[in-house]
């Protein structure tokens, strides 16, 4: 993996690590994320490749990116999970333009967050 994207990664954990007060804090056991079970759709590797299986599963966890930023719904380690998620499969895959996209947009999505609660980022 690049290091501008090891950089990103860290990036992404800062933010979602310190998301705001305003989203609500929910535990491993009660996140609508759960990053812990995540896993690839029967056959989906097979008919979309190992990226855009990934990319199917991200969009089904988290929602949709192409229309803005995907509006986070809570902080705490459910969220958190999704960059060991990133993480393995960028080491794997290291010119995966669609892992790399997940990582901007989640980085926006976590700015968005802090923008609409009129909270400030510290990195």
């Amino acid at each position: 993996m690049d290091t501008e994207t090891k950089l990103k990664l860290r990036k992404l954990r800062v933010y979602l690590n310190q998301l705001p007060d305003s989203l609500p804090l929910k535990n491993e056991a009660e996140s609508d994320y759960g990053f812990d079970f995540f896993g690839l759709g029967d056959g989906d590797e097979e008919d979309l490749g190992l990226e855009g299986a990934i990319n199917r599963q991200l969009e089904i966890w988290l929602g949709q990116c192409n229309r803005g930023p995907v509006r986070l719904k809570e902080r705490g380690s459910g969220i958190v999970g999704v960059i060991s998620i990133l993480d393995n499969y960028l080491t794997e895959r290291p010119t995966s333009v669609i892992l790399k996209k997940w990582v901007d947009d989640l980085i926006s999505s976590a700015e968005l967050a802090f923008e609409t609660a009129k909270c400030p980022v510290s990195m």
